[in-house]
């Protein structure tokens, strides 16, 4: 029997609530969005991000709207994380290539909620939600070198760094940064 043939066929079964010690992981509601702009407006926060902070509350508005219409779909798994009855950040799988058991996420949490174990929390929460019930073989993530807050969060929920992608990340202010490349297989978590 080959490997691909003892892979789990994949059951995309969409975003549904995950609880933490601390966190409840759920689906975005319309009324987060005052949670979201403090956030998604903080230069800092989005710093390494593909996005410019939002300038108004209007443009995460926009956003919200986009990724709750998204829900319609199983394969959409995008989380918010509430802490404390405040949506403080999110963790959604960015990326999905399906025919190679493989998904990729990405994460963003406000600012005062930083090494405080909360991101490793809720992305170990999701990793093992991906492996356990939608039956991913491999997770992957990535950040830009100097984004040390999000590469320790990898290595501690057990990602491997695979690899450095040199002159990778274009960054808002103009610099070209390089780009850690991480990955966990179902298989390192036995």
């Amino acid at each position: 029997m080959s490997d691909i043939e003892l892979l789990r066929p994949l059951n995309h079964i969409g975003t549904n609530t995950i609880k933490t010690a601390r966190l409840v992981l759920r689906r975005f509601q319309f009324s987060d969005h005052t949670d979201m702009f403090q956030w998604a407006s903080d230069p800092d926060v989005v710093k390494y991000l593909s996005y410019a902070p939002h300038k108004t509350i209007n443009e995460t508005k926009a956003v919200l709207k986009s990724w709750i219409k998204n829900y319609s779909k199983t394969t959409t798994y995008n989380w918010a994380i509430e802490f404390q009855g405040v949506v403080i950040g999110n963790i959604a799988v960015v990326t999905q290539d399906d025919e190679c058991f493989t998904c990729h996420l990405g994460w963003q949490i406000d600012k005062p909620y930083w090494n405080k174990g909360i991101m490793t929390e809720a992305a170990n929460a999701v990793v093992n939600y991906l492996f356990d019930e939608v039956h991913y073989d491999r997770i992957t993530s990535g950040c830009d070198t100097r984004n040390i807050g999000s590469s320790k969060v990898m290595q501690k929920i057990g990602m491997t760094l695979e690899g450095t992608f040199r002159r990778y990340c274009y960054q808002k202010d103009g610099s070209i940064g390089d780009k850690f490349y991480y990955a966990i297989l179902e298989s390192d978590r036995h």
